[in-house]
């Protein structure tokens, strides 16, 4: 069940405008290069059909959107609140349309999407059931939503890690490369409280999104959960 976070969601957008020139970057070193790894599965995962229309949300840089260029769809749209992570993704894939939008409420028509993708930016939505629900209206029947999230592994000793992980190495190399501290103290603490507290497929459920899969990656620290809708 979803619980309430301590965390202010609604300022994340400008967070993300604040270190957006440094956040691939860190992306890469935060996740000692296994990110890349991780969007080239998730879109392998994918790549068993044929969709019209994609749209990535909270698609931030574009380092999702550019993976998913292999599943040949006809028309992508990336989605994020912050418009400098989006000017970033646009000059990876200028052919894609972008708007800045949260995914709360989503500017596109009713039953238009195939497939809807989210990389590690569920955590960041200011409301989960808004958003599954509008993830339910804009997807065609038999439409896909598949999401990339951290998760807390279950074995003790990767659980522990994961928490020195988040606690001590996530901030400090924050720190060290963006200059922005309270940033990627957000990034650790969302990730923690995320994982902790969020059950995605009883939420995905509850907005009539049938579960298809789910996937675990590094032990269960990440996880990709995958939904229908009929």
């Amino acid at each position: 069940m979803e619980k309430s976070s301590k965390i202010d969601k609604k300022d994340s957008p400008a967070m993300f405008d604040n270190i957006a020139k440094t956040y691939d970057k860190l992306n890469h070193i935060l996740s000692f290069g296994l990110d890349v790894r991780w969007r080239r599965k998730f879109v392998t995962y994918l790549n068993t059909r044929h969709y019209e229309t994609v749209v990535d949300i909270a698609s931030g840089t574009g380092d999702l959107l550019v993976n998913l260029q292999k599943l040949n769809a006809s028309n992508y749209y990336a989605i994020d609140p912050s418009e400098n992570m989006l000017n970033i993704a646009k000059t990876k894939v200028p052919s894609a349309k972008f708007i800045v939008a949260g995914a709360e409420l989503l500017p596109l028509v009713n039953e238009s999407v195939d497939l809807i993708t989210v990389s590690f930016g569920i955590r960041n939505f200011v409301s989960l059931e808004k958003s599954f629900s509008e993830f339910y209206r804009l997807l065609k029947t038999n439409g896909i939503v598949s999401i990339m999230e951290f998760s807390k592994p279950k074995f003790f000793l990767f659980k522990w890690g994961f928490t020195i992980y988040l606690k001590i190495f996530l901030p400090f190399i924050g720190k060290m490369v963006s200059k922005d501290k309270s940033a990627y103290k957000y990034l650790q603490a969302s990730i923690f409280d995320f994982a902790e507290n969020v059950d995605v497929f009883q939420i995905l459920s509850k907005c009539n999104l049938s579960k298809l899969s789910e996937n675990k990656l590094l032990f269960g620290a990440v996880k990709i959960y995958t939904c229908k809708k009929l």
